[in-house]
C-alpha cells in the first residue's frame, strides 16, 4: 500500500514537472487524473462500508474454556458494483477460530456471498469479545483502506473440568483418617492447637504441659478423611491479558481437585474469600454440580490487604481437623508461608498448587511441614502437574 502511494506521488510530481515544461491540454489532463484517483478511491471504500452486511452466529453464548463451539459468519454483496480486498479480522488474543485466518482476502461479485462454517474456541474462562472484531477493506488501487468495527460477541465462558486418574504428584495417603497428636499415656485421645474461640473446657491441661503450648481435646469418633482446599481469591492485576489466564488456572486446579477427592469418596471444604470467608462443603456429586455453578461465577476483586484470605482462614477450626490441606495461590506470600508452618506443628500435611510462570516465584526457604509445592504454569495442562 505505501509503495502505491509513493508511486501516485510521483507521477503527480511528473505531471506537474510537463506542465511547467510542456503545458497543453494533455498535461493537464494527465495531472487532472491523477488527482481524482485517490478522491475516487475513497469514495468507494465509504459506499462498501456503507453498504456490505456480515452477520456472525455462535451456538451458544454460554460456553466451556477449551471446548470447540460452532460458528459460522456470512458476508454478501447486494450491491452493483464488486468489492474487492475485503478482509475479515477475528478477535485472537482468548479465543482461536479453526480454519480461518486474518490474511484471507475475499473479493464478491454483485450478489455474491461468503458462508463459512467452523468452530470457535476459548481458552480462559471468564465473559469477553469472541468471533469477528473488525472488516477491513481496501480500493482496487490498494492506496488506502478502511475498517469497520463489528459489534461485539460477548461469550460467558465457564471453567473446563479436568478430571484427574491420579494425583502423580501427591501423597495419597496423607488424605486418610487420622489423629492429630496423642499423648503416650492416652493413646486415643487426640489433642490439637488451641485457637481462639475455642471453649476453655477443652483446654487438655496434660498435653498442654507436655508440649509447651496451649492444646484442646480433638473430639473424635469414627473419623473420615477430609481434604481443605484453600482457594486463592483475589484479583491481582486490572490488565485482562494478565488476570485471565492466571484466574482461569485457579479455578481449573480446584475444580480437578475438588472433583478428584469427591469422587475418591474424601469430604472436601473448599475455603475462599467472597465478601468474607467462605467455606463450601462437597460431599458426593451433586454437591460438587452446585460447587461448579457457584465456582463458574465466581468473581475475584482487587484486595485491600492481600492477607486477608489466609490470616482468617488460619482460624478455621476445619483446617486443623483436616487429612491434608491445599493452597490453590498464586504467590507464597509470608503469610502463606506462616500457615504452612502453623499447620506442620498441629500434624496437619499441605500442599501448595503454585499458579505462577516465573520461576523465581518458589520460596527460597520452603516450611518443614510443607509436604509438597507444585508450580502449574498458567497455560500448563494438569495431567502433567498434578
Amino acid at each position: 500500500m505505501r509503495r502505491n502511494r509513493l508511486i501516485l506521488l510521483a507521477l503527480i510530481v511528473l505531471s506537474l514537472v510537463l506542465i511547467t515544461l510542456r503545458g497543453g491540454s494533455l498535461s493537464y489532463g494527465f495531472f487532472f487524473l491523477l488527482v481524482a484517483v485517490p478522491l475516487v478511491s475513497l469514495i468507494y471504500l465509504v459506499y462498501v462500508l456503507m453498504t456490505f452486511k456480515i452477520y456472525q452466529e455462535l451456538a451458544s453464548r454460554s460456553i466451556v474454556a477449551g471446548e470447540p463451539t460452532s460458528f459460522r459468519f456470512i458476508l454478501r454483496n447486494e450491491n452493483v458494483i464488486t468489492y474487492s480486498g475485503v478482509r475479515v479480522l477475528f478477535h485472537s488474543d482468548f479465543s482461536s477460530i479453526s480454519g480461518l485466518s486474518d490474511q484471507t482476502e475475499y473479493e464478491l461479485m454483485p450478489g455474491d456471498g461468503v458462508s463459512r462454517e467452523t468452530t470457535l474456541t476459548c481458552r480462559y474462562r471468564g465473559s469477553y469479545s469472541v468471533g469477528i472484531r473488525a472488516v477491513r477493506i481496501e480500493d482496487y488501487l490498494r492506496l488506502f483502506s478502511l475498517s469497520y468495527t463489528k459489534n461485539p460477541l460477548i461469550v460467558k465462558v465457564n471453567p473446563r473440568i479436568v478430571r484427574l486418574k491420579s494425583l502423580a504428584s501427591f501423597d495419597i495417603a496423607h488424605v486418610s483418617p487420622r489423629r492429630s497428636q496423642t499423648l503416650s499415656s492416652e493413646r486415643d485421645f487426640a489433642v490439637r492447637d488451641y485457637i481462639p474461640g475455642d471453649s476453655i473446657r477443652d483446654i487438655h491441661w496434660k498435653a498442654t504441659a507436655a508440649l509447651g503450648r496451649p492444646m484442646v481435646r480433638k473430639h473424635t469418633g469414627p473419623e473420615e478423611p477430609s481434604v481443605v482446599i484453600i482457594m486463592d481469591s483475589f484479583r491481582t492485576s486490572e490488565d485482562e491479558h494478565v488476570f485471565l489466564p492466571l484466574e482461569n488456572k485457579i479455578l481449573e486446579t480446584t475444580l480437578a481437585l475438588s472433583l478428584y477427592f469427591v469422587n475418591e469418596s474424601v469430604t472436601v471444604r473448599a475455603v475462599s474469600w467472597q465478601n468474607g470467608l467462605s467455606e463450601r462443603i462437597l460431599e458426593g456429586g451433586d454437591a460438587f454440580d452446585q460447587f461448579y455453578t457457584e465456582i463458574s461465577a465466581f468473581v475475584f476483586k482487587p484486595a485491600e490487604d492481600p492477607s486477608t484470605l489466609m490470616t482468617t482462614a488460619s482460624n478455621a477450626p476445619s483446617l486443623l481437623d483436616a487429612s491434608q490441606v491445599y493452597m490453590v495461590v498464586s504467590e507464597c506470600t509470608p503469610h502463606t508461608l506462616a500457615l504452612c508452618e502453623r499447620l506442620g506443628r498441629s500434624g496437619t500435611p499441605v500442599t501448595v498448587c503454585l499458579i505462577n510462570d516465573d520461576p523465581k516465584a518458589l520460596p527460597q526457604e520452603a516450611p518443614p511441614a510443607l509436604t509438597d509445592i507444585v508450580m502449574i504454569p498458567t497455560e500448563g495442562e494438569l495431567e502433567e502437574y498434578l
